[in-house]
């Protein structure tokens, strides 16, 4: 989808008049897209096994291990002229607490761990500890979309204030998303009233959601959010990296 298709999208519906609005606030995003194919190494998906150097030290937090959330092969990224690296392999971990027994909270520091590898050749199916909570695994694809801001909370001026007007910017928000799970965009979630985002200088890295196969359970069933710093990003540093859920 380009711009052009964009805004053809609401040229017919009451917000046509914001059209200036929509453009100045919109994003690109990559939705993720879960697919019946088979498990390539070094292929993009969730759970699982995940595919890491030989000998790798499988990553801990204060309170154990970290478990394997997926991987994102970015060769099989549409290139969007976005921050994001043509190349290398991201693999994300939570430090997740199925049982709730612990004081882990999603907002804290180190709740998401990665490990960006830029040479791939040298990466190899490695099996995650036992003590590690394991779900299904599913391969994943992308498409390029836009996205616009989740709610007023995440942009200094909101001009849809009647009923009218926040139902159609509702329905061309939710036509922009074939699935729940992207990069980059706007965080979106269920139930927070204020913006995830922790800060100016970050933005959106993943925002995925709730999945009782892949045993993930955020919030109650929510989504989880994962930020990134934009300077950050552009050095292609993964290394600290920041979480909300709702």
């Amino acid at each position: 989808m380009d711009v052009t298709n964009f805004l053809q999208m609401f040229e017919r519906t009451p917000i046509a008049l914001h059209q200036d609005y929509l453009c100045s606030v919109l994003r690109t995003a990559i939705e993720i897209i879960r697919s019946d194919s088979g498990i390539n190494l070094a292929g993009s998906r969730y759970g699982g096994s995940p595919d890491l150097p030989e000998g790798f030290e499988w990553p801990t937090h204060h309170l154990g291990l970290y478990r394997f959330l997926g991987q994102f092969n970015f060769a099989e990224i549409p290139q969007v002229n976005t921050n994001l690296p043509e190349r290398g392999l991201l693999s994300l971990f939570v430090a997740d607490d199925p049982d709730g027994e612990s004081d882990l909270f999603w907002g804290d520091p180190g709740y998401i761990h990665a490990e960006f590898f830029s040479d791939i050749t040298k990466l190899v199916p490695t099996i995650p500890p036992d003590a590690v909570a394991r779900g299904s695994r599913c391969t994943i694809t992308f498409r390029q979309t836009f996205d616009l801001p989740f709610d007023e909370y995440q942009v200094d001026e909101w001009p849809f204030q009647t009923d009218e007007l926040c139902a159609s910017y509702g329905e061309l928000r939710n036509a922009l998303h074939q699935s729940d799970d992207y990069l980059l965009g706007y965080p979106s979630h269920c139930s927070l009233a204020y913006d995830p985002t922790p800060g100016s200088e970050w933005i959106s890295l993943f925002t995925g959601h709730s999945d009782d196969e892949l045993d993930w359970h955020w919030h109650d069933g929510d989504k989880l959010m994962i930020f990134i710093e934009i300077e950050r990003l552009k050095k292609h540093d993964f290394s600290n990296l920041r979480s909300d859920a709702g």
